[in-house]
C-alpha cells in the first residue's frame, strides 16, 4: 500500500522543482523581453529625435532655396538684361554683404554663362544642368533646385559651396528666360550646426538629387566632399518625405539611418548613427540586468535544491511520525472506545441495564420539551416495589438483586420506541411515556405494567411473588417541568401505597405533599448517616458578665440532596419514632468532636459545644460508653462537652444513671427547655445537672418593664440558691438582654448575638463579637 504522506511529499518536492524552473525561466524572459523592449525604445527615440533634427536642418536649407528664389526673382526683374549686371556693382556688394549666398552666376536658356560674380571660377556652361533645371520647372515651376553632382565638370567639385539654380521665367508666361546659380557659403551651414548635439559617431549629410554627397558634418566639424555613402532615392511623387533605414558598413558597424527628401528643392537630409553609439546606455543597464539575472538564477536554484533537499530530510521524519500516528491513531480509537463504554456505563444503571437517576433527568427532560412542541401528552410513573426490603432482609441481597433486574426486564419489555425507563435507586424504577397517546391509553398501560409486576418470579429456584405501586403524573396537566412531574408522581405513589398493594393512582392536588416528602426522609435515614449528609451548625452562648463567647450548642442540619437543607423540625421526630434518633445522636457527638479538634488546631481558644439527647437516646443501656468512647475517639475530654437533656429524660432511671456516669467522667449537663416539661421543681435536687436553660417562649416575653415575666425572675433566683447557671434561650433584643443581666442570668444565646453558622464561619465570628459588643 503506497504510503500517503510519502506521495504527497514527492509531490511537492516535484511541485517546489517546477516552481524553481518556472521562476527561472520567467526571470530570463522577462530578461529578454525587458532587452529586446528597451533596445526597440532606444532606437526608436533615436530616430525620432534624429528625424526631428533631420526636419530642422531640411527646413532651414529650404528657407535658404526661398531666399535663393527671392533674389533671382529681384535680379530677373532689375536686370532682364544679364549685359547690365556687368555694368552695375550694386549687386557684387549686395553679395558681398549676404553671409548665406557668396557667388551669382547668370545663364541664358541654352546654358551659356551670361554674367557671373566671379567669372574666372564660374561653369562656362550648366551641361547638365539644364536639363535638370527644364525638369524640374515643369514639374515645381520656379523653385531652387540642388543639381545633380557632376563630377565631369571641369571646375570640380564645388568646395565649400552649394550650388543652388533658381529656373526664371518670362513674366505672364511659364516660358523659361533665364537660369540664375546661387552657391551657398558651407560655412554658414556649419555655424547653423555648431551647437547641435548629434550623439557620438553620428553625422549629418546633405545629398543630392541622385543622391551623392554634397555636404557633411559631425563632431569633429563640416566637410564638403562625394564619398562611398549609402544612397537614398528621394521620392519625387512627394514634395516632403521622410524615413529610416538600417545599413551596415564593410567592417561590421550597424547605422541607425533617417532622411528628410524635399524633392521640390531636389536635396535630401540624412542622419546617420552607429546601433552601438545609440543602444550604449541600454547595453549598460542590459549587462547590469543580465548579472541580477544570473544572481537571481544562482539564488533561486540554490534555495530550490536546498528545499528539495530539506524535504527529503524530512520525509525521514514524516515516514517516522506517520508510523507513530498510525500506533496514536490506534490508541485514539481504543480510548475513544473506552469513552463510549464508559459512557454507557455511565448512563446505564450497572444491576438493572435501566438508565441511572442522571442519564434519565437529563434524556427525560428534552423528550418532555418534544412533547410539548408536538402537543401530545406525556406521563410520568413513580414505581416502589412493595415489601421489599423484607425480601432482602429475610431472603438475601442476591436474590433482592435478581428480583431488580426481573421488574427491570418486565419493564423494559413494555416500553415504546420513544418511552424511557430508569432505576432511581433501590426499589424505585421511573418511566416516561412520550409517543402519541391519550389519558385512557395510559391508564391501559399502567394497569398492564402493574398485572406483569405483580406476577410471580422464579429466582435462583425460588419462587416469588411481589407488588408494585405505582403513582402517575401526566404533563401538562400535572406539570410542565421535569422535577415537578417527579414530585406528583411521587405523591401518587405514596397514595397507591397506603391505598394496598399492587395498586396505581393518577395524581391529585388532594394529595398532601408534605407527607409525601416525610415518607421519602423517613426512608432515607440509613443512607444518610452512610453518605455523611448531616452537618453542624453552631450558635454562640455569650456571658452576660464579660459579653465573651463561652461556647457553642450544636445544632444538626440535613443536607439533603433532593431537599436541599433540611431543619431538625422536619426530621428528628421521625428519628425519635422510627428510633433512627439513637444513631443520629451518636453521629451529632462524632461530628462535634472532628469540630472540637478542627478549632484546636486552627489555634482558636478552648469552646465547650453543648449537644442534645433525646429521651429514646439516653433509655438506651450503653449510652453513656458509647458516648464517652467517641470522645475517647477523637482526644476530646468530657470537660469540652455539655450534654442537654430535657425534663421528660429525668423520669426514666437509665436515663438518671447514665447522666450520673457522664457527669462524673467531667461532661457538664443542662436541663433543656425549662418552664415547658411535666415535671416539677422538687424533681430539679435529684438531676445532676449543672445548668439551667430557660425556654425561648418565656424569654419572649421580657419587654423591659419592672413586671416583666415574673417566672423567668424566680426561676433564676430558684436556680442560683441551688447553685446552678441559667442560660436564656431565644435572646433577639437589646433588651432582653439587659433585664437578663439585672435578673441574675449567666449566659445568653440567641439571634440578638448570631444565628447558627456553619462551623467555617466560626473563626471569623470569634475574631469580631468581641469589638463589637464593646462598640455597642
Amino acid at each position: 500500500m503506497q504510503n500517503p504522506h510519502a506521495s504527497s511529499l514527492s509531490s511537492v518536492q516535484v511541485t517546489m522543482l517546477a516552481l524553481g524552473v518556472i521562476t527561472v525561466l520567467s526571470t530570463w524572459a522577462l530578461f529578454i523581453y525587458q532587452s529586446v523592449t528597451a533596445r526597440s525604445e532606444a532606437l526608436a527615440a533615436s530616430r525620432s529625435q534624429h528625424i526631428n533634427l533631420a526636419l530642422v536642418v531640411s527646413e532651414s536649407l529650404k528657407q535658404m532655396t526661398d531666399r535663393a528664389s527671392a533674389m533671382a526673382r529681384v535680379i530677373a526683374t532689375e536686370y532682364p538684361d544679364p549685359e547690365a549686371l556687368n555694368r552695375d556693382d550694386r549687386l557684387l556688394s549686395l553679395l558681398a554683404e549676404d553671409p548665406v549666398f557668396n557667388r551669382l552666376s547668370v545663364y541664358d536658356t541654352g546654358g551659356e554663362l551670361r554674367y557671373s560674380s566671379h567669372r574666372h571660377s564660374a561653369r562656362p556652361q550648366l551641361g547638365p544642368w539644364l536639363a535638370q533645371a527644364r525638369q524640374h520647372g515643369e514639374r515645381f515651376g520656379a523653385t531652387p533646385l540642388l543639381p545633380r553632382y557632376d563630377k565631369s565638370a571641369p571646375v570640380g567639385l564645388p568646395g565649400w559651396r552649394l550650388p543652388f539654380l533658381v529656373p526664371v521665367a518670362r513674366p505672364g508666361t511659364e516660358q523659361l528666360e533665364q537660369l540664375i546659380l546661387l552657391e551657398l557659403d558651407i560655412g554658414y551651414l556649419a555655424g547653423l550646426l555648431q551647437h547641435v548635439v548629434i550623439g557620438e559617431g553620428a553625422f549629418v549629410q546633405i545629398l543630392g538629387p541622385d543622391g551623392h554627397e554634397w555636404m557633411r558634418a559631425d563632431s569633429s566639424g563640416v566637410m564638403a566632399a562625394d564619398i562611398d555613402t549609402p544612397r537614398v532615392r528621394p521620392d519625387l511623387e512627394r514634395r516632403v518625405s521622410s524615413g529610416d533605414r538600417t545599413f551596415e558598413t564593410a567592417d561590421g558597424e550597424r547605422y541607425q539611418y533617417v532622411y528628410v527628401t524635399r524633392a521640390a528643392n531636389g536635396f535630401t537630409v540624412t542622419l546617420a548613427q552607429p546601433h552601438r553609439a545609440i543602444l550604449a546606455s541600454q547595453t549598460r543597464t542590459c549587462y547590469n540586468q543580465l548579472a541580477l539575472t544570473l544572481l537571481m538564477t544562482l539564488v533561486v536554484t540554490a534555495v530550490t535544491l536546498w528545499l528539495i533537499r530539506a524535504l527529503q530530510r524530512q520525509q525521514t521524519v514524516l515516514d517516522a511520525l506517520q508510523a507513530s500516528e498510525a500506533r496514536n491513531q490506534q490508541l485514539i480509537e481504543r480510548l475513544e472506545s473506552e469513552h463510549a463504554r464508559s459512557r454507557r456505563i455511565a448512563a446505564i444503571d450497572h444491576l438493572s441495564g435501566l438508565l441511572n437517576r442522571r442519564q434519565f433527568l437529563e434524556e427525560a427532560g428534552a423528550r418532555l420539551e418534544q412533547q410539548r412542541r408536538a402537543r401530545r401528552l406525556a406521563a410520568l410513573m413513580f414505581i416502589d416495589l412493595d415489601r421489599f426490603k423484607s425480601i432482602n432482609d429475610s431472603l438475601g441481597h442476591q436474590v433482592g438483586d435478581l428480583l431488580l433486574q426481573a421488574v427491570a426486564g418486565r419493564i423494559q419489555r413494555l416500553l415504546g420506541t420513544e418511552d424511557l425507563a430508569a432505576r432511581f435507586g433501590g426499589d424505585e424504577f421511573v418511566v416516561l411515556l412520550a409517543g402519541e397517546r391519550r389519558e385512557r391509553d395510559i391508564e391501559d398501560w399502567a394497569r398492564e405494567l402493574a398485572r406483569r409486576l405483580s406476577s410471580p418470579y422464579e429466582l435462583d429456584g425460588t419462587e416469588l411473588k411481589n407488588s408494585p405501586s405505582i403513582g402517575i403524573a401526566i404533563a401538562p396537566r400535572d406539570g410542565q417541568a421535569l422535577d415537578e412531574l417527579i414530585r406528583c408522581a411521587d405523591a401518587a405513589m405514596y397514595s397507591a401505597k397506603k391505598a394496598g398493594r399492587g395498586q396505581y393512582r393518577f395524581f391529585d392536588q388532594s394529595l398532601n405533599l408534605r407527607d409525601v416528602e416525610q415518607f421519602h426522609l423517613e426512608q432515607s435515614f440509613s443512607e444518610a448517616l452512610h453518605n455523611r449528609e448531616f452537618v453542624l451548625h453552631f450558635q454562640p452562648q455569650v456571658a452576660l458578665d464579660s459579653l465573651q463567647v463561652c461556647g457553642f450548642e450544636a445544632l444538626v442540619r440535613w443536607q439533603h440532596p433532593r431537599f436541599g437543607l433540611v431543619y431538625p423540625d422536619r426530621f428528628v421526630p421521625l428519628a425519635e419514632s422510627t428510633g433512627f434518633i439513637v444513631p443520629l445522636g451518636l453521629e451529632v457527638v462524632r461530628l462535634a468532636c472532628e469540630q472540637i479538634v478542627a478549632w484546636r488546631e486552627q489555634g482558636l481558644p478552648p469552646q465547650v459545644v453543648a449537644v442534645n439527647a433525646s429521651p429514646v437516646q439516653l433509655a438506651q443501656p450503653d449510652f453513656s460508653e458509647r458516648v464517652l468512647a467517641i470522645l475517647a475517639q477523637h482526644g476530646v475530654g468530657p470537660d469540652r462537652f455539655d450534654l442537654e437533656i430535657t425534663e421528660t429524660s429525668i423520669l426514666d432511671s437509665t436515663a438518671l444513671a447514665h447522666l450520673e456516669a457522664l457527669r462524673a467522667a467531667g461532661m457538664s449537663l443542662s436541663l433543656d427547655d425549662f418552664g415547658t416539661g411535666y415535671s416539677g421543681l422538687a424533681h430539679l435536687e435529684a438531676v445532676p445537672v449543672s445548668k439551667l436553660k430557660i425556654d425561648r417562649s418565656l424569654v419572649a416575653k421580657i419587654c423591659n418593664r419592672h413586671d416583666d415575666s415574673p417566672i423567668v425572675s424566680s426561676t433564676i433566683i430558684l436556680a442560683k440558691r441551688m447553685n446552678l447557671s441559667v442560660v436564656a434561650e431565644g435572646v433577639e433584643t437589646r433588651e432582653q438582654v439587659v433585664h437578663l443581666t439585672v435578673a441574675g442570668c449567666d449566659i445568653a444565646q440567641g439571634y440578638h448575638f448570631s444565628r447558627p453558622m456553619p462551623a467555617a464561619e466560626v473563626p471569623a465570628f470569634l475574631a469580631q463579637f468581641g469589638r463589637a459588643e464593646t462598640a455597642t
